[in-house]
């Protein structure tokens, strides 16, 4: 399911990588996770769930929580998922210090210190639009995108 026909109040998880994911990962996260959010459950009840890829690079999961819930076994299946497609292709789902700047219509990630390298250029403010990766529901985080001074990495401006 499209994250668009979902309920806003849908709960999200939000997981990055430093760099985009090859033609050949993409296509192979986008089957493994649509068989598993067509499959995910709950105690035996099926989650009404969906995903999108951003950018070949941040993958964004929601489930619809007023119909059924997330459990901790059900988010535990979608992190061993992750973890294993990142231990097959060497990627990190998991590195929570990384902030993914937009701009010009690409996601750029950075560390703290490369992002902290950019601001003292100029080449990052806080107007800079970045992912709200911290949001909980698909209508909290909206278009997806905030301010960096809004933004958790907001410390780093200074």
């Amino acid at each position: 399911m499209s994250l668009q026909q979902m309920n806003p109040r849908s709960r999200v998880w939000f997981y990055g990588l430093q760099e985009p994911l090859t033609a050949f990962q993409h296509e192979e996260l986008v089957r493994l996770m649509d068989a598993f959010v067509g499959e995910w459950k709950a105690h035996g009840a099926e989650l009404q769930a969906g995903y999108q890829i951003l950018n070949q690079q941040c993958l964004v999961i929601a489930v619809d929580e007023s119909m059924q819930a997330a459990t901790g076994c059900s988010i535990d299946k979608s992190v061993h998922l992750l973890q294993e497609f990142g231990a097959k292709h060497e990627v990190d789902f998991f590195n929570r210090l990384l902030i993914y700047v937009a701009q010009e219509g690409n996601i750029q990630a950075f560390t703290p210190t490369a992002l902290k390298t950019e601001i003292s250029k100029g080449h990052i403010t806080g107007e800079t639009q970045v992912l709200h990766a911290l949001a909980l529901t698909l209508e909290e985080s909206g278009s997806g995108l905030i301010p960096l001074k809004e933004s958790w990495a907001a410390k780093y401006l200074g």
